[in-house]
């Protein structure tokens, strides 16, 4: 899709394949109950954005921004499905993990209704990608970016993806900020997306055939990691609670809701909301210095 001037081989196989895996994605999550479909789906939408909005001129045309925007709405489309795949694989693996069966009869109750809700999810997901979202929509991206690729030079493409880098990494700063001074979920959650960002952004840089990304690629995702771990143990916390909370299950099995009310409190003790070790874990100073290196990339070296 991409032909235009030095280094865009690469860009061009990585939009490729993301269109090929938002097309192959739409018919797994449509087909299938894989959970990594779902996940890889979700993933490729975020990733082509950016490889949309690095290729596009200054203004950004409409229709690239109506493809973005549908991209973002199949990914939110799924967040709710993908949420139950991720904690029914932490509730099993506790089930399987205590041989009390007080605990296991937790468990199995806050599965059932995840269970149920997912298929509820699963249900409301598909409806919405085949009535509207999946619509023509790889078709679409591929006629749009071979627009894009064939004015991908001309158009400062390898400058957008510099600029939207760096822009980037000061955005994660100031969420690193934020995070560091309000410890909430939000600002936790925000300082995740903002990971994500630059992480996939600084993907098109190495596509470019810029090694200097790869360190700051490795540091990102160490960081989306644990954040991610953070986020997933926060979200078992809430549906555990969700799950207790109805009023047919205080009513009927108030035993085992004790038990779950027990659970979820050392849960809450093992992974607060607000818990300081998951930025202690983030180093800024990693981040920093791998940055660094990436932004003297084209920087001539000082002779003595």
């Amino acid at each position: 899709m991409i032909s235009q001037g030095p280094g865009f081989d690469g860009l061009s196989r990585l939009a490729d394949d993301l269109v090929e895996a938002v097309s192959s994605g739409l018919g797994a999550v449509l087909a299938s109950e894989d959970p990594d479909a779902v996940h890889d789906l979700r993933v490729a939408t975020r990733r082509l954005q950016q490889v949309l909005a690095a290729l596009s001129p200054a203004p950004r045309p409409k229709r690239v921004d109506r493809l973005r925007k549908a991209l973002r709405r199949v990914r939110r489309t799924l967040g709710s499905w993908r949420n139950c795949d991720v904690t029914l694989e932490a509730i099993a693996a506790r089930a399987r993990a205590t041989r009390s069966p007080r605990r296991r009869a937790v468990w199995k109750l806050v599965a059932t209704y995840l269970e149920q809700r997912r298929l509820e999810e699963r249900i409301r997901a598909r409806r919405a990608l085949l009535v509207k979202e999946s619509h023509g929509l790889t078709d679409r991206l591929r006629g749009v970016l071979v627009e894009l690729g064939a004015t991908a030079a001309t158009n400062g493409a390898r400058e957008s993806v510099h600029g939207r880098g760096e822009a980037a990494w000061v955005q994660w700063q100031d969420a690193y900020r934020r995070a560091h001074e309000q410890r909430d979920i939000a600002s936790v959650h925000a300082l995740r997306i903002a990971t994500k960002r630059l992480r996939y952004r600084l993907e098109l840089a190495r596509a470019l055939g810029e090694t200097t990304a790869e360190p700051v690629l490795e540091w990102t995702r160490r960081v989306q990691q644990r954040l991610g771990d953070w986020h997933d143990h926060q979200m078992l916390q809430r549906l555990m609670a969700e799950a207790l909370a109805r009023p047919s299950v205080l009513l009927g099995e108030l035993e085992t809701v004790t038990a779950g009310v027990s659970e979820l409190a050392r849960e809450q003790a093992g992974a607060p909301a607000n818990d300081p070790a998951v930025l202690s874990q983030v180093s800024i100073e990693d981040g920093d210095g791998a940055i660094s290196a990436w932004l003297a990339r084209d920087k001539p070296a000082i002779s003595h």
